[in-house]
């Protein structure tokens, strides 16, 4: 089902990816250790990572990075989400079993595995060595794909932070039928994260494959929403899927939600209260950024105020105080670490065009 809320699982609910899920099954076969996977929120990363999964034919482990933010920054939440990881591997590939049984601190019991690595030396290097020894010897690749890969960088051990990047890289150069696939919609973070250009990270220069999702186009949005509608055996006016598009600028999740919700109420009405709901919704992201700058300054870019010099002025006027230059840069590219806003030639402009709308009314 196209409009399906949820992340897709299935390539027949999936529109149009077939080029995105080409380059990674291209990855999986003979592509370098780890594949970058980047795009704005509600883009459809998770979906075609999970479709791919799903079609795949290899062992692979799973991590939603994104449960962090729930359960908080723990070591013990890592294991637990590579146990239930290997608890699905060993449905259909058993003989893993005997790989990890060795590893003290790896818990066998009737139908799971889990780890207790409290006072036990045991580390997730030990759990991907073994992985690696059983792919190895059973002539597999096995994915670990992490979405949301930039909330890694807040990790925590027992005696301190968790670097995650050091265990990429340590697979990358001896675990070689281990492969990584990373997602990250705040893209400037994530790539911060990973550090290949950064002389002082353990990935500087490792060779990556990157895969960058785009927004639809408006004829394929218009065609989404056509085949959605004939899905639900609706057939809104052609003025409505215009409307649709036209505030959505092709984000598939939006495109989704607004399909979703008027086949569940076909009324023209519904596109203005749908259009609320996912306003406020925005905003509810937007006012965690770290301070009432962020906000202005987006606010300032919605109304059209798109350059370094009137974007700052904007902001001191409604703060009513003076920003130091390092101050406005500094917010500015945060949010375009954050994938919040791009920029080009020397303008600024809001990538979502619901947060636009949104913050106009602020």
């Amino acid at each position: 089902m196209l409009f399906d809320p949820r992340p897709k699982i299935s390539r027949r609910d999936l529109y149009d990816r077939e080029l995105e899920l080409r380059v990674l099954d291209e990855f999986a076969r003979k592509g370098s250790p780890i594949l970058v996977v980047l795009g704005i929120r509600r883009i459809g990363k998770t979906s075609i990572l999970r479709v791919f999964l799903n079609e795949v034919n290899l062992p692979y482990i799973y991590i939603d990075a994104r449960l962090f933010e729930e359960h908080g920054f723990r070591k013990d939440l890592l294991y637990k989400m590579l146990s239930d990881g290997l608890n699905k591997l060993r449905s259909r590939w058993t003989s893993i079993l005997k790989y990890l049984k060795v590893l003290e601190g790896v818990e066998m019991g009737v139908a799971t595995i889990r780890f207790n690595w409290r006072g036990k030396p045991l580390s997730i290097l030990d759990v991907f060595a073994k992985l690696d020894e059983w792919a190895s010897d059973n002539g597999e690749t096995i994915i670990i794909a992490i979405d949301e890969a930039q909330l890694l960088r807040y990790l925590k051990g027992g005696k301190g932070r968790i670097d995650f990047t050091e265990i990429m890289s340590y697979c990358y150069d001896n675990l070689r039928n281990l492969k990584f696939i990373v997602t990250g919609s705040e893209v400037g973070v994530l790539k911060d994260f990973l550090g290949f250009n950064n002389p002082n990270s353990p990935l500087y220069g490792r060779v990556r494959d990157e895969l960058t999702i785009t927004r639809f186009n408006r004829d394929k949005s218009i065609d989404f929403l056509e085949k959605g509608f004939s899905e639900c055996s609706v057939r809104p006016p052609y003025n409505i899927i215009e409307e649709i598009v036209d505030r959505v600028d092709g984000i598939p999740g939006w495109l989704t939600y607004f399909g979703y919700k008027y086949c569940k109420k076909p009324n023209p009405e519904i596109i203005r209260e749908v259009f609320n709901e996912a306003k406020m919704m925005v905003l509810s992201e937007i006012r965690k950024l770290p301070s009432k700058y962020y906000i202005y300054a987006l606010k300032a870019i919605s109304i059209g105020y798109r350059r370094w010099k009137n974007i700052k002025q904007a902001v001191e006027l409604w703060i009513n105080h003076p920003l130091t230059n390092a101050q406005i840069s500094r917010v500015l590219q945060t949010l375009l670490k954050l994938s919040i806003i791009e920029k080009e030639e020397g303008e600024y402009r809001i990538m979502d065009p619901i947060i636009a709308e949104a913050l106009k009314e602020l």
